[in-house]
């Protein structure tokens, strides 16, 4: 009896001893298994983290514009605000800094011929002749010809650039200004007429429609435009006295049509109203020229 009972303890205590050892062995393996998934967490939290931190990077890279449009978008204001100097300040940055750019090219030979530097400026406009930017080349020739009293060649140079930008409204105003200098009314209405309905609310645009209208004899409705345009004084005088002056060329030219003949050979051109608005308003007159009404 006492030797079944020895077994039978020594058979207890290595069940317990077992079980023990079993127990410490679940215990480190729930140890390691919650540590490998502890760290698995911090990993993935990280991840969301960076990737959240990446996602408002992004969204803010995109709301914030990159340096070189804001410089441009400088340079554009400053020229705006007719401050031309320091405009070709900011151009002179921008190229040290990004290099040439093709929309720098055309704001630098505009700010050139603004300051006077006539010359550069020409050069300027004619590299741009070959590029995608051929139709500021050509307006820009055009406004440097009409400076010098050449509306002829003025008008050639601004026709080359509507057939390349045919919607542009700033160009076909100054085509139909170009002609009106040089003496040909018929053959500004279209251009004229084009930029009024491209641009219909141009307040600055007025005094070209009122020249031609007097210029094929329509005083009355001159009058009446340059009353609902508000134009001052001085713009009346220069208004009047520039469509005299084209009359008198025309008078004075053995092989222009004189102004009844002109009115007959064509419909003449039509000023609608509405709502205190005066239609259509032509483009800008030649921005830069002395000789000639700008109303600003």
């Amino acid at each position: 009896m006492a030797g079944g009972t020895g077994k039978k303890e020594g058979a207890l205590r290595w069940t317990l001893m077992a079980a023990a050892i079993a127990a410490v062995a679940g215990l480190a393996g729930c140890k390691s298994n919650s540590a490998e998934s502890a760290w698995q967490l911090i990993q993935q939290q990280q991840q969301e983290q960076a990737l959240a931190r990446q996602k408002e990077e992004d969204a803010e890279n995109k709301r914030r514009p990159k340096e070189p449009e804001m410089m441009l978008s400088l340079i554009s204001e400053a020229q705006r605000q007719d401050r031309y100097f320091a405009s070709l300040a900011y151009i002179d940055a921008f190229q040290q800094k990004f290099g040439n750019d093709p929309r720098v090219a055309v704001l630098r030979a505009e700010a050139l011929r603004q300051t006077g530097q006539v010359a550069m400026s020409e050069q300027a406009y004619r590299a741009l002749l070959s590029t995608d930017q051929a139709a500021d080349g050509w307006h820009g020739l055009g406004l440097i010809a009409g400076s010098r009293g050449q509306f002829d060649q003025a008008a050639d140079d601004f026709a080359r650039a509507a057939k390349l930008s045919p919607m542009d409204p700033r160009i076909l105003g100054d085509l139909g200004y170009a002609r009106l200098r040089a003496g040909d009314p018929s053959g500004a209405r279209v251009p004229l007429g084009q930029a009024a309905e491209l641009a219909p609310y141009n307040g600055k645009v007025l005094a070209n429609l009122a020249v031609l209208l007097l210029v094929e004899g329509e005083p009355v409705r001159a009058q009446r435009l340059m009353d609902q345009a508000q134009l001052g004084d001085e713009a009346r005088s220069q208004v009047l006295r520039l469509a005299s002056d084209i009359r008198s060329q025309r008078t004075l030219s053995p092989s222009a049509p004189s102004v009844s003949a002109a009115s007959a050979d064509s419909p003449a051109t039509r000023v609608s109203s509405g709502g205190g608005i005066v239609m259509p308003m032509m483009s800008p007159l030649m921005e830069g020229l002395s000789n000639g009404p700008i109303v600003r």
